[in-house]
């Protein structure tokens, strides 16, 4: 009789089974009804940038009243006026506002209506390794009905440098991500889980043999975003910051200046070569790298305090930051950029790109 004990057992917990089971698939698809709807609405943010025959990309709007982040790279193509299309399926004359070479960010306005949709900046010093995102744009340009690609990955990690290609596009302190982002998704927005903005997707490593991108990306951190926003939309060309001084790894692991500049305002205020810097900008300095990604995320002309130690006493002073290029550098860096020919190779011969190329 045991036997048959234990299949009317079985027979009897059944229901309760069921009952977890459906209480399981309830949470599953409100989870992903939510996780649509999250979606949809940053979607509606997304900017299909066309810039003529050269091509286009995409962008996110950052307030109601049109204005939107974009590459540097994507816009410089187009000049200072292109058509931009939203998930409305109409197509809005744009302006170019203000451009961050440097950082390869834009700031651009849409035109011809009075409310945009737009996406909230959220802190990205709170994304970490493993946190859910998506990339929203325009890959291959794909969104002849304008209607963006949506891609989903992870947070692959943090406070990631990417050396600048000469001193223009540097991604100082960028998030990588294993979402897509291909040609085409250049300058658009990448979301966390709850549809905040935590970055604008630029640079991809790529196949050598192709442009489809391997499972690294690189977005440049809301944050960086944050420090030069004011500066694009009040129509300027942004410089990044230099502390007039460079720094070495000592052979006891400590970050020290190597060399500085005595005309520097980081000279007049006191620092000499062999101090340690501990901190920058309220951020501790851990490696040459740590270093490099604060300063690369700061504008020029900023006022920051700078921590050092010298024979083990610590020192705080406050410096004004100086700019890596002066307008004039700037201009003749882009007017370079514009000239150079997108391939160099012989005529006859297969591409041959670069495969930490920005995706262009």
């Amino acid at each position: 009789m045991l036997p048959v004990t234990l299949i009317v057992f079985f027979a009897i917990q059944q229901p309760v089974g069921l009952s977890a089971d459906d209480d399981t698939v309830t949470k599953v698809l409100a989870a992903q009804q939510e996780r649509i709807r999250t979606i949809e609405t940053a979607a509606k943010t997304s900017v299909s940038i066309f810039a003529g025959s050269s091509g286009g990309g995409s962008g996110v709007l950052i307030s109601p009243d049109g204005y939107a982040l974009t590459n540097f790279h994507v816009v410089q193509p187009a000049g200072i006026a292109m058509r931009c299309g939203l998930n409305d399926g109409h197509i809005y004359d744009a302006v170019l506002v203000g451009l961050d070479p440097t950082g390869d960010l834009a700031v651009i306005k849409l035109l011809g209506k009075e409310t945009f949709p737009y996406a909230s900046i959220a802190d990205s010093d709170t994304v970490s390794v493993g946190d859910t995102c998506y990339t929203i744009g325009n890959p291959f340009l794909l969104a002849t009905d304008l209607q963006p690609s949506v891609s989903a990955g992870i947070v692959s990690g943090v406070h990631r440098y990417q050396f600048p290609a000469g001193t223009l596009l540097e991604y100082a302190d960028c998030l990588q991500v294993d979402a897509a982002i291909n040609p085409g998704n250049s300058g658009g927005g990448l979301f966390n889980a709850s549809g905040d903005l935590i970055g604008i997707n630029g640079r991809a490593s790529f196949e050598k043999r192709g442009r489809i991108n391997v499972g690294a990306g690189y977005a440049i951190s809301a944050n960086q975003v944050r420090n030069f926003l004011g500066i694009l939309k009040g129509g300027h060309l942004a410089d990044h910051a230099t502390l007039a001084a460079t720094v070495a790894t000592s052979t006891d692991g400590r970050v020290v200046v190597s060399d500085i500049l005595e005309s520097s305002d980081t000279w007049m205020k006191g620092l000499r070569i062999d101090d340690e810097i501990i901190e920058l900008a309220g951020k501790s300095v851990r490696s040459v790298n740590s270093f490099k990604n604060i300063l690369g995320t700061l504008p020029a002309g900023w006022r920051i305090p700078v921590i050092y130690r010298r024979e083990g006493r610590p020192t705080e002073i406050f410096v004004e930051l100086a700019g890596v290029h002066t307008p004039a550098m700037l201009n003749e860096l882009m007017a370079g950029r514009r000239e150079k020919p997108s391939s160099q190779n012989k005529p006859g011969e297969k591409s041959k790109p670069n495969p930490l190329a920005p995706d262009l």
